[in-house]
Order: C-alpha cells, then sequence, then structure tokens
C-alpha cells in the first residue's frame, strides 16, 4: 500500500476544451517556444473514489487509481489557483487491490467528514499525445486528445465523449506560457475548439448529482459566499496539516478564526448555533501551539544576526533550535490528533449544515425572511466603537503585563473587525479593498506587538532551565532587550494606527 511519505508533489498547469464532431486538432508546428512535436498514442484506465454524497468533488478534489501511461498510481489532485492544480503521485505498490489506501483515507478524513470511500466512476481513455518541446529538448507543452468512455457507480450509466486537454510548463514563466496559449487558442478557435465548460473529467460524469444550492435571503449571499468559501480554505488546510506542509497550521487558523468571527458579528442577522463559535474557538487553540511555535522559532532564528559578538550567535543559534525542535514537534502531532478526532469531524459537519441552512435570525419569529445592507454595515459599525474601547483602555495600563493583555485583547477586536469587513466586501469592492489595506497596516503592528511579547516568554522560558553556557545567556539575554524594545515601539503607534483604520472603516456606514 502507498503511504503519505512516498508521494511526489507536483504542480500542474493545465487547460480542457471541447471539440465538436470529429474536428482534428489544427497544426501545432511553429507555436511560439516550440520546436519539436513528438506523438504518441495509449490507453488509461481511472478509477475515481469519492463518499457517497460526493465530498471530494465538492471540494474539487479528485482522487483516482490509474493504470497505463507513464504515470500509474494514485493521484489526488487539490485545487491550487486559477489552471493549476497541486497533485500528489503514490505508487501502486506491489498489490493489485483497489480500496483506497488507509494513509490515503487518512489524509482526506477532513474533507470526507469520516464517510468511507468508495468507487465513484470508471473511465477509460483512449488518448493521442503530443508533447511539444523547445530547441533545447525541453518540455513546454502536453496537447492531448482523449476520446473517454465512463460509467458512473451511482447508476451504472454511460456517458462518451472527446476532450482537448492542454498541460504547460509553468517554470517557463507567465510572458512565455501567456504567448503559447494564445497563440494556441487562436489556432483552436478557427477550428471551433472552445474552453470546457467542465472543471474535470469526473465533473463531466457526476457533476449533475451536485445538489444545487437552496435559495436564501439576497443580503445574506456575502456572508454565505464567504463562510462557504472560508470552510474550503480550511478543508484544503486540512490536508496540509497532515503532510506537514509549509503554513499549513497558519492557513487553518486563520480560516477558523474568520469563520467564527463572521458568525459572531452577523450573529443578530443570521441564525447562529452559540455551540459552533465555542468548537471553532476549541479548533483554533489546539492549533495554536504549532503556529505560534513555527513563527517564534523563524524569528528569534534570524534575530540571532542581532548579537553583537558574533563567537555568541552559535551558541545561542543552537539553544535555540534545541528548545523549539522537541516542543514543535510536540504540538504538530498534538494538531493532527485534534483532526483525526470525531469531535473535530463533528464541527466540519455542523458547519455544513449551518452553511446551507443559513437564514435570517428574524425567520424564527416568523418575521419575513430579508436581512439588508444596511443591517450588515450597522453590525460591523457596533464592533467599531467596542474597539475603540479596547484601544482607549491600553492607555490606562498601571504597567506593562497588563498594557500587554490589553493589547492584544484590542489585536483580537480590530482582527474580528477586519473579517468582518471581508464578509461584505463584495457589496462596496472598491471602499473596502482601501479599507482592508489600512486594517493590514494596524494588524501589521499589532501582530509585531504580540509576537515580541511571546518571544520574552520563550526567551524567559529558555533562560530558566539549566545548562546555559555564558555566551548562551549573554546571547539570550541580548534578544530579550531587543523584543522588549520592538514591543514599546510598536506600542507608541497604537493610537495613531487605529485612528487610520477606524476613519477608512467608518465611511462605509457614514
Amino acid at each position: 500500500m502507498p503511504s503519505t511519505s512516498s508521494a511526489t508533489v507536483a504542480e500542474e498547469a493545465e487547460r480542457k476544451y471541447s471539440a465538436t464532431g470529429d474536428r482534428p486538432l489544427p497544426d501545432l508546428t511553429g507555436l511560439p517556444s516550440v520546436d519539436a512535436i513528438d506523438v504518441d498514442r495509449f490507453e488509461l484506465s481511472a478509477q475515481y473514489y469519492d463518499t457517497a454524497d460526493l465530498c471530494l468533488l465538492r471540494s474539487k478534489i479528485t482522487l483516482r487509481r490509474r493504470e497505463g501511461g507513464d504515470d500509474a498510481g494514485w493521484h489526488l489532485k487539490l485545487p491550487s489557483g486559477v489552471d493549476t492544480r497541486t497533485e500528489l503521485h503514490f505508487p501502486l505498490g506491489d498489490d493489485s487491490a483497489e480500496d483506497v489506501p488507509a494513509d490515503l483515507g487518512s489524509l482526506l478524513r477532513g474533507i470526507r467528514r469520516g464517510a468511507p470511500l468508495s468507487l465513484a466512476a470508471l473511465l477509460v481513455t483512449r488518448r493521442h499525445r503530443h508533447r511539444l518541446r523547445s530547441s533545447d529538448g525541453g518540455f513546454v507543452a502536453e496537447v492531448v486528445v482523449d476520446d473517454v468512455d465512463a460509467v458512473r457507480s451511482a447508476d451504472g450509466s454511460e456517458i462518451r465523449w472527446k476532450e482537448i486537454e492542454v498541460e504547460w510548463n509553468s517554470t517557463l514563466g507567465d510572458k512565455t506560457i501567456g504567448r503559447f496559449l494564445t497563440a494556441l487558442e487562436e489556432r483552436f478557435a478557427a477550428v471551433g475548439i472552445t474552453r470546457s465548460e467542465s472543471p474535470s473529467k469526473l465533473h463531466r460524469v457526476l457533476g449533475d448529482l451536485l445538489p444545487a444550492r437552496p435559495p436564501i435571503a439576497k443580503g445574506l449571499i456575502p456572508v454565505r459566499d464567504y463562510l462557504s468559501s472560508e470552510l474550503h480554505t480550511l478543508g484544503l488546510s486540512d490536508i496540509a496539516v497532515r503532510r506537514d506542509a509549509r503554513d499549513a497550521v497558519h492557513s487553518m487558523r486563520k480560516a477558523a478564526r474568520r469563520l467564527r468571527s463572521a458568525l459572531q458579528t452577523y450573529s443578530d442577522e443570521i441564525v447562529v448555533d452559540p455551540d459552533l463559535v465555542d468548537e471553532l474557538r476549541w479548533l483554533g487553540r489546539r492549533l495554536s501551539p504549532s503556529r505560534d511555535l513555527e513563527v517564534q522559532w523563524e524569528r528569534l532564528t534570524d534575530r540571532v544576526a542581532d548579537i553583537p559578538v558574533e563567537s555568541h550567535r552559535e551558541a545561542t543559534r543552537a539553544r535555540i533550535d534545541e528548545y523549539f525542535s522537541a516542543r514543535s514537534e510536540a504540538a504538530r502531532l498534538e494538531a493532527v490528533d485534534t483532526l483525526d478526532s470525531d469531535r473535530y469531524v463533528g464541527l466540519l459537519t455542523r458547519l455544513d449544515a449551518a452553511i446551507t441552512d443559513i437564514a435570517p435570525a428574524t425567520e424564527a419569529a416568523g418575521a419575513r425572511p430579508k436581512v439588508a445592507r444596511k443591517e450588515l454595515l450597522r453590525a460591523v459599525a457596533a464592533l467599531s466603537k467596542k474597539v475603540s474601547r479596547r484601544v482607549d483602555r491600553v492607555g490606562d495600563a498601571e504597567n506593562p503585563a497588563e498594557r500587554d493583555a490589553l493589547m492584544h485583547r484590542a489585536r483580537k477586536g480590530a482582527k474580528r473587525m477586519r473579517y468582518a469587513i471581508e464578509v461584505i466586501a463584495p457589496l462596496h469592492p472598491k471602499r473596502s479593498g482601501r479599507i482592508l489595506d489600512r486594517f493590514d497596516d494596524f494588524q501589521d503592528l499589532l501582530g509585531e506587538f504580540q509576537d515580541s511579547v511571546v518571544a520574552r516568554e520563550h526567551l524567559l522560558d529558555m533562560l530558566s532551565e539549566q545548562g546555559h553556557t555564558a555566551e548562551t545567556s549573554f546571547g539570550l539575554g541580548i534578544l530579550f532587550r531587543i523584543e522588549t524594545e520592538i514591543g514599546d515601539a510598536q506600542a507608541a503607534h497604537l493610537d495613531s494606527g487605529w485612528q487610520k483604520a477606524y476613519r477608512a472603516a467608518r465611511r462605509l456606514w457614514t
């Protein structure tokens, strides 16, 4: 059976096209950057897997077991951008079993909400491939004509079609690929080949089984779209955390925070289960240690260069690495254990239901289900008053410890307000863009302050442990002084930073 450690990872950039009838490909010679073309034909057989309710397809993820061609194996494709996907390729192994391997099932546990994976469709593809190369033999692109026969498991129905795929070498650069694609699509258009409406072969086979989104009050559309987008990000980040990908925990924790913030901010406009907010807070807390340690390790490692005595830097760096390495691995295992828990899967299931069944808060009382834009703006205005009060309280702090705690509260409030503005940004795209820029600046100020606070805590922990050399103690002490100065400097700009952000935001409701 394949394991996640045996996977190879690649970024795939491709587009799909439709052709009517038996129209042949146009001449591919003479395209920009193309000097040679290799042609071959072969057959592919692929089994696609999903849950009974198509959780993977709804998340724009495909999982298949392919035989034939030069990339036989298990393929997991994850969305990563326009025309791009991240593909994880796992070897088939020595056996011929067709059940999804346990390691792959674990990787997708959150996406599938704990439901089993089973065969969703079988596709047989007769492929006519054209490999386009540069003068030095380098790969430019691959243009394939696929004749596809598909059978879906749900009802045994069969479908047959022809499609064209173009996959290119994204490392050649945007300009080079842009010229190539423009020229190619001009030739395609001349013979009636157009962009496909289906994002994948599997979507073409199963797309009509996906449920339509239920109609909702017009004013709630931005809220539902925002929640759906963040839940999608949470799911993809879940996979990345399990793979131990860089910044995955950060992305996941941020998505959880945005979901919680939106539910809290607009709780007067939509029906919100308070337990759901608490569960998102629990998830964030479980993920926090792993992310915080990752940030602090990198921060203090970079800061070692500021130690004035060069001979003390190496010892200090070694002590920092020793301190964080053990703690980071333990925190990562805790994060993965959280994602494997029934409580986490239950949270995802409840979020699915909350977003699908989103309704105005007044609906429960029998009032007409309507939410106006002004009500969403009113929620943001009310939140701005809370943040202002938190900022004002910082100036009343009687000691540094109290100041640090009040600054942290102000930071959390400002972050929640930023996320609330993100929700309604589609209603005022240009104005919201400028406002969010101001909030980014304010969050940078507060984030740098909070990072300095946490850094000092870690430095004190390191200094309190036994076995320090004089060089290490000196270096850690210097770093503590630097972090203290950074925190004081950021705190001095709190009021002016907030006023800039607030003045920009209040244009939404005044």
